[in-house]
């Protein structure tokens, strides 16, 4: 069980980081994330899903018994990237994108640290 919430962690932190990344890219942003004021509340949301991202790699990398398995998970994570950005391609998607894998990010480090810690 632990080995599909960390394939399901590297599906989600793939899919965050590219939606994050298409935002940063894109040269309108929607609603909240525009201007200056929107600029700066994106960087925080950012920041706080790599502080997320790292503690849920951590996570995984504890569980992880070998270096090939962990070139799969980085795999899985590429794919998770790749699909997010086909998914939908406007800023808006993006943005939508970014806070379904954060808020998917954070269910799941819950779910590992509490249910399946390391020893």
């Amino acid at each position: 069980m632990s080995y599909v919430i960390a394939v399901l962690i590297a599906v989600f932190a793939g899919w965050s980081v590219a939606a994050c990344d298409a935002l940063f890219r894109a040269e309108v942003r929607p609603g909240i994330f525009n201007g200056t004021a929107g600029t700066v509340l994106l960087l925080a949301v950012a920041g706080a899903g790599g502080l997320i991202l790292a503690g849920a790699v951590v996570w995984v990398l504890r569980i992880v018994p070998s270096a090939v398995v962990a070139t799969l998970m980085a795999i899985v994570a590429w794919g998770g990237g790749y699909v997010s950005n086909r998914l939908n391609a406007t800023a808006a998607g993006a943005a939508n994108r970014m806070m379904v894998g954060l808020a998917g990010l954070v269910l799941l480090y819950a779910l590992a640290w509490t249910f399946f810690p390391v020893p």
